[in-house]
Protein backbone atom coordinates (compact mmCIF):
# COMPACT_ATOMS: atom_id res chain seq x y z
CA UNK A 1 0.00 0.00 0.00
CA UNK A 2 1.16 3.32 -1.04
CA UNK A 3 1.73 5.50 2.22
CA UNK A 4 0.10 9.08 1.27
CA UNK A 5 2.83 10.69 3.31
CA UNK A 6 5.27 9.73 0.21
CA UNK A 7 3.27 10.21 -2.52
CA UNK A 8 5.64 11.55 -5.16
CA UNK A 9 4.00 13.52 -7.99
CA UNK A 10 6.83 12.87 -10.26
CA UNK A 11 5.85 9.35 -9.75
CA UNK A 12 2.12 9.98 -10.83
CA UNK A 13 2.04 11.88 -13.60
CA UNK A 14 5.11 9.35 -15.08
CA UNK A 15 2.74 6.35 -14.29
CA UNK A 16 -0.31 8.45 -16.34
CA UNK A 17 2.12 9.29 -18.72
CA UNK A 18 3.14 5.86 -19.74
CA UNK A 19 -0.78 4.56 -19.38
CA UNK A 20 -1.72 6.92 -21.75
CA UNK A 21 0.55 6.70 -24.43
CA UNK A 22 1.68 3.25 -24.26
CA UNK A 23 5.33 3.48 -24.34
CA UNK A 24 7.92 4.85 -21.87
CA UNK A 25 10.16 6.45 -24.85
CA UNK A 26 6.36 8.77 -26.00
CA UNK A 27 5.98 8.94 -22.11
CA UNK A 28 9.29 10.59 -21.94
CA UNK A 29 8.51 12.90 -24.78
CA UNK A 30 6.00 14.43 -23.68
CA UNK A 31 6.77 14.64 -19.54
CA UNK A 32 10.44 15.89 -21.62
CA UNK A 33 13.22 13.85 -19.41
CA UNK A 34 14.62 11.12 -20.30
CA UNK A 35 13.61 7.51 -20.51
CA UNK A 36 15.62 6.06 -18.04
CA UNK A 37 14.56 8.90 -15.46
CA UNK A 38 10.56 7.71 -16.59
CA UNK A 39 11.83 4.64 -15.91
CA UNK A 40 13.38 5.19 -12.40
CA UNK A 41 9.71 7.03 -11.30
CA UNK A 42 8.19 4.24 -12.01
CA UNK A 43 10.46 1.60 -10.44
CA UNK A 44 9.33 3.78 -7.36
CA UNK A 45 6.23 3.83 -7.33
CA UNK A 46 6.07 0.17 -8.54
CA UNK A 47 8.07 -0.49 -5.21
CA UNK A 48 5.72 1.33 -2.74
CA UNK A 49 2.94 -0.38 -4.62
CA UNK A 50 4.43 -3.65 -4.28
CA UNK A 51 3.69 -5.12 -7.54
CA UNK A 52 4.35 -4.39 -11.20
CA UNK A 53 2.18 -1.35 -12.82
CA UNK A 54 2.81 -2.26 -15.92
CA UNK A 55 2.82 -5.62 -18.34
CA UNK A 56 6.26 -4.77 -20.94
CA UNK A 57 5.27 -6.41 -24.23
CA UNK A 58 7.25 -6.63 -27.68
CA UNK A 59 6.23 -3.16 -29.02
CA UNK A 60 3.61 -2.16 -26.50
CA UNK A 61 3.02 -1.36 -22.52
CA UNK A 62 -0.31 -2.24 -21.11
CA UNK A 63 -1.24 -1.73 -17.51
CA UNK A 64 -1.30 -4.66 -15.06
CA UNK A 65 -3.91 -5.36 -12.75
CA UNK A 66 -2.40 -3.51 -9.91
CA UNK A 67 -1.93 -0.74 -12.49
CA UNK A 68 -6.12 -0.26 -13.72
CA UNK A 69 -6.76 -0.25 -10.03
CA UNK A 70 -4.37 2.35 -9.83
CA UNK A 71 -5.40 4.08 -12.70
CA UNK A 72 -8.50 6.11 -11.55
CA UNK A 73 -6.65 7.63 -8.16
CA UNK A 74 -3.87 8.46 -10.27
CA UNK A 75 -6.08 10.67 -12.64
CA UNK A 76 -7.71 12.50 -9.44
CA UNK A 77 -4.41 12.89 -8.27
CA UNK A 78 -3.48 14.58 -11.29
CA UNK A 79 -6.86 16.70 -11.69
CA UNK A 80 -5.85 18.02 -7.96
CA UNK A 81 -2.80 19.08 -8.74
CA UNK A 82 -4.00 21.09 -11.59
CA UNK A 83 -6.29 22.72 -9.81
CA UNK A 84 -3.76 23.89 -6.89
CA UNK A 85 -1.84 25.31 -9.63
CA UNK A 86 -4.94 27.60 -11.43
CA UNK A 87 -6.24 28.55 -7.97
CA UNK A 88 -5.61 31.73 -7.19
CA UNK A 89 -6.32 34.40 -4.09
CA UNK A 90 -8.30 37.02 -5.81
CA UNK A 91 -10.21 37.33 -9.56
CA UNK A 92 -7.99 40.37 -10.52
CA UNK A 93 -4.96 37.44 -11.45
CA UNK A 94 -4.52 35.83 -14.73
CA UNK A 95 -5.54 32.81 -15.59
CA UNK A 96 -2.80 30.04 -15.48
CA UNK A 97 -2.74 26.27 -15.60
CA UNK A 98 -3.68 23.47 -17.62
CA UNK A 99 -7.16 22.70 -19.50
CA UNK A 100 -8.58 19.72 -20.28
CA UNK A 101 -10.96 19.97 -22.57
CA UNK A 102 -12.79 16.86 -25.16
CA UNK A 103 -14.21 17.74 -28.55
CA UNK A 104 -16.15 15.90 -31.43
CA UNK A 105 -14.13 16.64 -34.80
CA UNK A 106 -16.65 18.18 -36.03
CA UNK A 107 -17.65 20.52 -32.71
CA UNK A 108 -13.73 21.37 -32.84
CA UNK A 109 -13.83 22.13 -36.99
CA UNK A 110 -17.00 23.70 -37.51
CA UNK A 111 -18.30 25.24 -34.10
CA UNK A 112 -15.70 26.12 -31.93
CA UNK A 113 -12.46 27.57 -34.20
CA UNK A 114 -13.49 31.37 -33.79
CA UNK A 115 -13.86 30.64 -29.99
CA UNK A 116 -10.57 28.63 -29.41
CA UNK A 117 -8.59 31.59 -30.83
CA UNK A 118 -10.58 34.18 -29.01
CA UNK A 119 -10.10 32.34 -25.66
CA UNK A 120 -6.45 31.46 -26.26
CA UNK A 121 -5.50 35.61 -26.98
CA UNK A 122 -7.38 36.41 -23.99
CA UNK A 123 -5.68 34.12 -21.60
CA UNK A 124 -2.30 33.00 -23.56
CA UNK A 125 -1.05 31.59 -19.80
CA UNK A 126 -3.95 28.85 -19.91
CA UNK A 127 -2.42 25.63 -21.09
CA UNK A 128 -5.22 24.58 -23.73
CA UNK A 129 -4.94 20.80 -23.74
CA UNK A 130 -7.56 19.43 -26.47
CA UNK A 131 -8.58 16.02 -27.22
CA UNK A 132 -10.43 15.05 -30.47
CA UNK A 133 -13.00 12.43 -30.11
CA UNK A 134 -16.38 11.07 -31.20
CA UNK A 135 -18.82 12.23 -29.15
CA UNK A 136 -19.65 9.08 -26.89
CA UNK A 137 -15.38 9.39 -26.28
CA UNK A 138 -16.00 12.93 -25.32
CA UNK A 139 -18.75 12.13 -23.22
CA UNK A 140 -16.99 9.13 -21.45
CA UNK A 141 -13.50 11.30 -20.98
CA UNK A 142 -16.00 13.50 -19.17
CA UNK A 143 -17.07 10.66 -16.82
CA UNK A 144 -13.49 9.58 -16.53
CA UNK A 145 -12.46 12.56 -15.09
CA UNK A 146 -9.79 12.93 -17.56
CA UNK A 147 -11.12 16.22 -19.26
CA UNK A 148 -12.69 18.49 -17.40
CA UNK A 149 -15.43 19.82 -20.40
CA UNK A 150 -16.80 18.32 -23.85
CA UNK A 151 -18.25 19.40 -26.45
CA UNK A 152 -20.15 17.36 -29.13
CA UNK A 153 -23.34 15.69 -30.11
CA UNK A 154 -25.80 15.39 -27.10
CA UNK A 155 -28.21 12.26 -26.35
CA UNK A 156 -29.39 10.28 -23.27
CA UNK A 157 -27.23 8.47 -20.83
CA UNK A 158 -27.34 7.49 -17.50
CA UNK A 159 -24.07 8.91 -16.53
CA UNK A 160 -23.31 11.28 -14.44
CA UNK A 161 -22.95 14.33 -16.39
CA UNK A 162 -25.03 17.75 -17.30
CA UNK A 163 -25.68 18.42 -21.16
CA UNK A 164 -26.45 21.89 -21.89
CA UNK A 165 -27.80 22.34 -25.55
CA UNK A 166 -26.43 25.37 -27.43
CA UNK A 167 -26.58 24.62 -31.29
CA UNK A 168 -29.11 22.62 -32.89
CA UNK A 169 -28.34 21.49 -36.61
CA UNK A 170 -30.59 20.18 -39.64
CA UNK A 171 -29.17 16.87 -41.49
CA UNK A 172 -29.65 16.35 -44.77
CA UNK A 173 -29.61 13.46 -47.39
CA UNK A 174 -26.62 14.63 -49.77
CA UNK A 175 -25.05 12.44 -53.07
CA UNK A 176 -22.85 12.95 -55.50
CA UNK A 177 -23.55 15.19 -58.55
CA UNK A 178 -23.03 12.50 -60.87
CA UNK A 179 -25.89 10.53 -59.93
CA UNK A 180 -28.92 13.24 -59.89
CA UNK A 181 -28.17 14.01 -63.57
CA UNK A 182 -31.47 14.86 -65.79
CA UNK A 183 -33.64 13.56 -62.25
CA UNK A 184 -35.31 15.38 -59.50
CA UNK A 185 -32.90 14.87 -56.31
CA UNK A 186 -36.39 13.91 -54.08
CA UNK A 187 -36.64 10.59 -52.21
CA UNK A 188 -37.79 8.53 -54.91
CA UNK A 189 -34.21 8.91 -56.46
CA UNK A 190 -32.38 8.23 -53.09
CA UNK A 191 -34.72 5.13 -52.41
CA UNK A 192 -32.95 3.84 -55.88
CA UNK A 193 -29.69 5.00 -54.71
CA UNK A 194 -29.92 3.39 -51.95
CA UNK A 195 -30.75 -0.25 -53.56
CA UNK A 196 -27.10 -0.05 -55.65
CA UNK A 197 -24.97 2.53 -53.62
CA UNK A 198 -24.08 1.61 -49.86
CA UNK A 199 -24.63 4.59 -47.39
CA UNK A 200 -21.58 5.99 -45.46
CA UNK A 201 -22.67 6.96 -41.78
CA UNK A 202 -21.22 7.38 -38.71
CA UNK A 203 -20.51 4.05 -36.39
CA UNK A 204 -23.59 2.75 -35.12
CA UNK A 205 -22.97 3.64 -31.48
CA UNK A 206 -23.00 6.99 -32.20
CA UNK A 207 -25.86 9.27 -31.30
CA UNK A 208 -25.96 10.79 -34.66
CA UNK A 209 -26.31 7.55 -35.85
CA UNK A 210 -29.51 6.68 -34.61
CA UNK A 211 -31.14 9.95 -35.27
CA UNK A 212 -30.13 8.80 -38.92
CA UNK A 213 -31.39 5.27 -38.67
CA UNK A 214 -34.51 6.36 -36.98
CA UNK A 215 -34.80 8.93 -39.79
CA UNK A 216 -34.85 6.48 -42.89
CA UNK A 217 -36.71 3.88 -41.10
CA UNK A 218 -39.59 6.75 -41.04
CA UNK A 219 -38.54 7.22 -44.96
CA UNK A 220 -39.24 3.77 -45.77
CA UNK A 221 -35.36 3.97 -47.47
CA UNK A 222 -33.03 0.86 -46.09
CA UNK A 223 -29.58 0.88 -46.97
CA UNK A 224 -28.25 -1.37 -49.41
CA UNK A 225 -24.77 -1.78 -47.17
CA UNK A 226 -23.32 0.98 -44.52
CA UNK A 227 -19.60 1.62 -44.81
CA UNK A 228 -18.77 3.20 -41.24
CA UNK A 229 -16.57 6.51 -41.19
CA UNK A 230 -16.33 8.00 -37.86
CA UNK A 231 -15.62 11.55 -38.93
CA UNK A 232 -18.35 13.66 -40.82
CA UNK A 233 -16.25 15.55 -42.99
CA UNK A 234 -14.62 12.39 -44.47
CA UNK A 235 -17.72 11.01 -44.82
CA UNK A 236 -18.59 13.98 -47.17
CA UNK A 237 -15.58 13.43 -48.74
CA UNK A 238 -16.51 10.29 -49.68
CA UNK A 239 -20.06 10.78 -51.02
CA UNK A 240 -18.68 13.61 -53.11
CA UNK A 241 -16.81 10.26 -55.08
CA UNK A 242 -19.80 9.09 -55.76
CA UNK A 243 -18.56 5.79 -53.81
CA UNK A 244 -22.22 6.42 -51.64
CA UNK A 245 -24.90 8.74 -50.25
CA UNK A 246 -25.26 9.85 -46.36
CA UNK A 247 -27.37 12.22 -44.40
CA UNK A 248 -25.01 15.18 -42.68
CA UNK A 249 -25.17 18.59 -41.87
CA UNK A 250 -25.81 21.31 -43.98
CA UNK A 251 -22.58 22.90 -43.14
CA UNK A 252 -20.79 19.94 -45.10
CA UNK A 253 -22.37 20.91 -48.46
CA UNK A 254 -19.68 20.69 -50.84
CA UNK A 255 -19.49 21.80 -54.15
CA UNK A 256 -19.74 17.88 -55.71
CA UNK A 257 -22.79 17.03 -53.81
CA UNK A 258 -26.38 17.52 -54.13
CA UNK A 259 -29.16 18.12 -52.01
CA UNK A 260 -32.36 15.62 -51.79
CA UNK A 261 -35.41 17.18 -51.45
CA UNK A 262 -37.84 16.19 -48.88
CA UNK A 263 -40.86 16.50 -50.96
CA UNK A 264 -43.56 14.49 -49.02
CA UNK A 265 -41.30 12.79 -47.02
CA UNK A 266 -41.20 12.88 -42.72
CA UNK A 267 -39.37 16.04 -41.37
CA UNK A 268 -34.95 15.81 -42.10
CA UNK A 269 -33.37 14.69 -38.70
CA UNK A 270 -32.16 17.19 -36.24
CA UNK A 271 -29.58 16.78 -33.67
CA UNK A 272 -28.43 19.17 -30.39
CA UNK A 273 -24.60 19.82 -29.78
CA UNK A 274 -23.87 21.54 -26.48
CA UNK A 275 -21.45 21.30 -23.05
CA UNK A 276 -20.99 18.46 -21.13
CA UNK A 277 -19.89 18.81 -18.03
CA UNK A 278 -19.39 16.30 -15.09
CA UNK A 279 -22.08 16.86 -12.44
CA UNK A 280 -20.22 16.50 -8.96
CA UNK A 281 -16.75 17.88 -10.78
CA UNK A 282 -15.93 21.68 -9.58
CA UNK A 283 -15.77 23.55 -12.65
CA UNK A 284 -12.37 26.02 -12.65
CA UNK A 285 -12.03 29.42 -13.10
CA UNK A 286 -10.20 28.46 -16.53
CA UNK A 287 -13.27 26.37 -17.55
CA UNK A 288 -15.99 29.05 -16.78
CA UNK A 289 -13.52 31.50 -19.19
CA UNK A 290 -14.31 29.11 -21.84
CA UNK A 291 -17.57 28.15 -21.28
CA UNK A 292 -18.57 32.04 -21.15
CA UNK A 293 -16.12 32.80 -24.32
CA UNK A 294 -18.72 29.70 -26.08
CA UNK A 295 -21.59 31.10 -24.86
CA UNK A 296 -21.13 35.32 -25.79
CA UNK A 297 -19.67 33.93 -28.97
Amino acid sequence: MIDPTHVDSAQILAFLAVAEQGSFSQAARVLHITQPAVSKRIAQLEEQVGAPLFDRLARRVDLSEWGERLMPAALQYRQALEEIASTTLGTGVDLTGRLRIALSHYAGLHVLPETLSRFNQSYPNVLMDLKFLNSEEALMAVVQGTVMLAYGTLGDTAHPVVQSPLWEERLQPMVAHRHILGQQPDLTVLRRLAARLPAILPAAHTTTRQTVEHWLHQAGIAPLAVIEVNQLDSIALLVETGIGWSVLPETLMLPGLTRIARGQGPAFPERRLGLIVHRDRTVSRAARAFMDCVQNA
